[in-house]
């Protein structure tokens, strides 16, 4: 069924034959649907028009092309964090997701993300699909969204994740995508309120 290079790549990924399924010959929405009821990682369909690769992400894309969407389908479906960050000084918030909490507190304040450094956790939760959850939060906050440079590692960043508006209103987002979704550690910081910026 597989190719001996894809065979490789599947190996070069951490990848088995058994984490791939074969889509072959359904339509998009079918294998879409079955790739995710099977619980697996990859699927064998139709070619892809730049060099004919037939393995494809669960959403997709060329999985060979371009790794980094193996990648995002990993984070986006592994337990971790979500967390609701605000900064005082510059009267916004952020809503991400990550593995280590406290780890994360110092990374946003030591690489100063979004050009800020008193960034503070004020929400945390844990949940089975972190990347899922933090992305149908920022859609349903897309209206609150800032975007601020910031330099990385010597090079000029965008910080997308940002949101003008009170945190309250942050929180209400996220609770509501958490619905029916298993959750756990739920944390909220006693000093919540002094992040209830202005609704704009």
């Amino acid at each position: 069924m597989l190719t001996k290079d894809e065979l490789e790549f599947l190996k070069s990924q951490s990848l088995t034959t058994s984490d791939v399924y074969d889509g072959r010959g359904q339509s998009s929405a079918a294998w879409k649907a079955g790739v995710r009821a099977a619980g697996q990682t990859v699927v064998i369909g139709t070619p892809c028009k730049e060099k004919g690769h037939r393995l494809r992400t669960r959403s997709g894309h060329c999985a060979q092309c371009d790794t980094a969407k193996l990648g995002y389908q990993k984070r986006h479906n592994t337990e971790g964090y979500i967390y609701i960050a605000g900064s005082r000084s510059a009267k916004l918030l952020k809503v991400g997701t990550c593995v280590d909490i406290e780890q994360r507190r110092k990374n946003l304040r030591h690489q100063a993300y979004g050009n800020i450094t008193d960034w503070e956790m004020l929400f945390t939760v844990k949940v089975d699909a972190g990347g899922r959850i933090e992305a149908d939060a920022l859609s349903r906050l897309a209206k609150y969204k800032v975007v601020r440079m910031y330099e990385k590692d010597g090079r000029k960043q965008e910080a997308a994740e940002m949101l003008k508006t009170s945190f309250s209103v942050a929180l209400a987002a996220v609770q509501e995508t958490l619905k029916g979704v298993k959750a756990s550690e739920i944390r909220k910081s006693l000093r919540w309120a002094d992040y209830e910026f202005k609704k704009l």
